[in-house]
This record gives C-alpha cells, structure tokens and sequence, in this order.
C-alpha cells in the first residue's frame, strides 16, 4: 500500500480522542519508514532508500510491502501517539484533561522499539555449502 492510502485509511479509523491532522500522521508514517530504510531497503518495485522518503510529492509516495508495513507500523503508531500526547499535553494551559500515556512513557516505548528494529529488519539469504 502507498503511503498516502495507509494514512486516508488511518484518518478514516481515527481513534477518539486523536488531535492529529493528515499532515502529521502522514509524516510520522514517513519517519517510521525512514528509520527503517537506516536498516534494510524497502522494496516498492525497485530499492527505494531513506533519500526517497524526504518530500511528500507523488514520486515520493513509495509502496510499503505487507512484512515491512508489519515491523514499520508499531514504531508509527508509537510516533503517532508521541505527537497526540505533545498536543493533548499543551492543552492542559486550556483546561483539558489528559488521558493516555504522556510524551515520557511514549518517548520510552519508542526507545525500546528502536532498539530492537535492527534485530526485526535482518534478512539475510541462505546459503548451503
């Protein structure tokens, strides 16, 4: 799936409670991407490396396979709650309520994620000899 359809599909599915706006779930799907390419190539038809995923224009707009979206998505979701709980967290000034976790618990669950992406993102051929 394209990157611009996994993020209409995810404002489509928009949690409650979500502030988030297109732009920002769409660049923190490409940040999840881009620091998977710092471990392995996406496959969209050709290699497509960390370079591609810089801008937001249709070139830009690479295929993520089923089993990379598998390992790219927790870190996603995990960049998307970060920016939700930033923005809930702000409106506290206005009298708001937070719910969920804050931007310290979240920022540890990407940290522990990251630090296991290397391991999720190793492929290497078999070879018989």
């Amino acid at each position: 799936m394209k990157i611009r359809q996994l993020t209409a599909q995810y404002m489509a599915e928009l949690p409650i409670g979500c502030v988030l706006t297109e732009e920002q779930v769409e660049r923190s799907l490409r940040d999840a991407a881009r620091q998977y390419c710092g471990y392995a190539d996406l496959k969209s038809g050709v290699d497509v490396d960390a370079a591609a995923l810089v801008g937001a224009n249709e070139q830009q707009d690479v295929d993520l396979n089923t089993s990379e979206l598998s390992i790219i998505r927790p870190l996603w979701l995990l960049y998307l709650e970060k920016e939700n709980s930033m923005a809930l967290e702000a409106s506290r000034t206005q009298g708001a309520e937070l719910f969920g976790r804050s931007v310290a618990e979240v920022e540890m669950g990407i940290a522990e994620y990251l630090r296991t992406l290397p391991q999720l993102c190793f492929c290497e051929d078999w070879v018989t000899i």
